[in-house]
C-alpha cells in the first residue's frame, strides 16, 4: 500500500485502517506498507499514527497592513491591488519541535454578489508565520463593499474559517477640481514675496474632504483638511521671488484626487540688497545694505554659526554691518530687514575664504625672474587662519618645516642652485594639527652674467 501525501481522506479513520493494516501484516508478513515524502526536499513523512488536529482559526487579520475592519464604517481601498494576510496557527509539533506546513486560502467576494468570490493561496508556511493572498486591481470595482475571510489547512485536515473582514472600495477622486483664490497673491500684477495666504475651495463637492497642494520648486506636496466635506481651507506660503505656480487637488477619504487646479502668480523680491565681500578670515569687513520694502527699521545679520547681531536703519532704511571672519571655507552673510510692524525678508550672500598663508619674499618676484643661482632669498609666510604653530613648506620636491613666531609669521631662507621656473607650496599648522589650504609662490631663478 502507497500514500500519496495531500490526500483528503479523513486522517482518523484512515490511521485506525493502517494500524489494523500494520498489525496483519507483522502477524502473516504479507502486507507491505510504504509511505511516501511529503515533498521531494522534506525528510518529514505525511504518514503518522499519532493524533492530527485540524489546524487553529488565523488571527491577526490585515488588510494591507492595517488592521482590518469588521464594522462600519469601513477600511477605504484606492485604485491598486490589495494583500491579505493573516497569522496561522497549528496544535501540532513533530519529534523535532517542528510544526506541520500550512496552507492559507483567502476568499473575498462582493457583499451584493456572494456567488462572485474569488479565492488566493499563500505559500506553505508554518504556525506563526503571517501568509498573504494577493488580488489584481482589476478583480475589484468602484465604490462597493467587499468580505474577505482566511482559513487555514495541513496535509491532513483543513481549520476553520476566520470571521469576516470588509472593505470600501473607491478608485475615483472628486469630479471638480478646486478653486483657488488668494487676496494676498493675485494673479494679477507683482505682489510682495512675503508670507501670504490661499484660500482652497472645494465647490461643493461632496466627497471632497481636504486637499493636496504644491507650489512648484518649493518645499514639496503638503495636504490639509477642508472645514467640512465639499468646503474649504486656507493655508500660508511663502514664494520665492519671481513666477509661481501653486498646483491644487481635492482629496477624498481614500485619498484620491481631483482634477488639478493650477494657480500662477508672480511675486517681488522684497529681500535686502547686500554690497560687499568677504575675504579675509580675521579681518573686519564693512557691507552696506539697502531694503527693497518701506519701513524697515533695522536689520538682523549673522555670518553662519556665529552670534546673531542687530544694526538700526537710517531714515532712507540703508545701513552698514561690519562683519569679521573667525574662521575660513564656505560662510554665509544671512541679513533680515524688520520692518517697525514686523514684517521681515531675507537675503544671504555666500563666501568661500581661503585659509591658505600668504607668501612675500625678498629677491624673487612671483610671476617673474629675478636672482640667479647662488642667490638666497628670504620668504616670509603669513597666516590666514587663527592659531598657527608651524608652516609645512616645498621647495620643488623638498618638503620641511618651520616653527611659527608668535604672531603666526614665519621666515625662511632659500637660496637656488640653478636658473628656471621654481614652485613654492605653503601649508599653516595650527595648534590642534589643522593643515590649511595651500598656498602656491611660481618664479623663475634668472642667470647671472659672467664674472669678469
Amino acid at each position: 500500500m502507497t500514500l500519496i501525501p495531500g490526500t483528503t481522506t479523513p486522517a482518523r479513520p484512515l490511521r485506525a485502517l493502517l494500524a489494523v493494516g500494520l498489525s496483519v501484516a507483522v502477524a502473516a508478513g504479507t502486507l507491505t506498507l510504504t509511505a511516501a515524502p511529503a515533498a521531494a526536499n522534506d525528510v518529514t513523512y505525511a504518514l503518522s499514527l499519532g493524533d492530527n488536529h485540524p489546524p487553529g482559526v488565523p488571527t491577526e487579520l490585515q488588510t494591507s497592513g492595517q488592521p482590518c475592519t469588521a464594522d462600519e464604517p469601513y477600511q477605504l481601498w484606492q485604485n491598486d491591488d490589495l494583500t491579505l494576510s493573516a497569522i496561522l496557527h497549528d496544535p501540532d509539533i513533530d519529534v523535532n519541535g517542528g510544526t506541520d506546513r500550512l496552507t492559507a486560502t483567502f476568499a473575498l467576494w462582493p457583499v451584493d454578489e456572494p456567488t462572485a468570490r474569488i479565492e488566493r493561496f499563500g505559500a506553505n508556511g508554518r504556525a506563526g508565520d503571517r501568509e498573504s493572498g494577493l488580488f489584481e486591481r482589476e478583480t475589484l470595482t468602484h465604490d462597493r463593499v467587499y468580505a474577505w475571510q482566511v482559513q487555514a489547512a495541513d496535509s491532513w485536515a483543513t481549520g476553520e474559517w476566520s470571521g469576516l473582514c470588509y472593505l470600501r472600495t473607491d478608485f475615483q477622486g472628486p469630479a471638480v477640481l478646486p478653486v483657488v483664490t488668494s487676496t494676498d497673491f493675485p494673479t494679477e500684477g507683482w505682489h510682495p514675496a512675503l508670507p501670504g495666504q490661499f484660500t482652497f475651495d472645494a465647490a461643493a463637492t461632496p466627497d471632497a474632504v481636504g486637499f493636496r497642494y504644491e507650489l512648484l520648486g518649493g518645499d514639496g506636496v503638503h495636504t490639509v483638511s477642508a472645514d467640512q466635506p465639499g468646503g474649504s481651507a486656507t493655508v500660508t506660503l511663502h514664494p520665492d521671488a519671481g513666477p509661481s505656480t501653486l498646483v491644487v487637488s481635492s482629496l477624498d477619504a481614500a485619498g484620491n484626487r481631483s482634477p488639478e487646479a493650477r494657480y500662477e502668480f508672480r511675486a517681488s523680491d522684497v529681500a535686502p540688497i547686500i554690497t560687499g565681500r568677504l575675504t579675509e578670515i580675521g579681518v573686519p569687513t564693512t557691507f552696506t545694505v539697502q531694503p527693497q520694502m518701506a519701513g524697515v527699521v533695522r536689520y538682523r545679520f549673522q555670518l553662519d554659526g556665529d552670534p546673531e547681531q542687530t544694526v538700526d536703519a537710517a531714515a532712507d532704511g540703508t545701513a552698514t554691518l561690519t562683519v569679521t571672519a573667525t574662521r575660513g571655507g564656505y560662510r554665509t552673510l544671512s541679513v533680515t530687514s524688520v520692518t517697525a510692524d514686523g514684517v521681515t525678508a531675507t537675503a544671504a550672500s555666500t563666501f568661500r575664504l581661503t585659509t591658505a598663508p600668504k607668501i612675500t619674499a625678498t629677491v624673487y618676484q612671483q610671476g617673474g625672474t629675478s636672482g640667479g643661482p647662488g642667490v638666497p632669498g628670504v620668504f616670509t609666510f603669513t597666516p590666514r587662519q587663527p592659531d598657527v604653530v608651524s608652516y609645512r613648506y616645498r621647495f620643488g620636491t623638498v618638503t620641511s618645516t618651520v616653527a611659527a613666531a608668535t604672531d603666526g609669521t614665519a621666515s625662511v631662507t632659500w637660496t637656488p642652485t640653478k636658473a628656471g621656473l621654481t614652485s613654492l607650496t605653503v601649508w599653516s599648522i595650527d595648534g590642534n594639527g589643522t593643515q590649511s589650504d595651500a598656498a602656491s609662490f611660481t618664479f623663475f631663478v634668472g642667470n647671472l652674467p659672467p664674472s669678469s
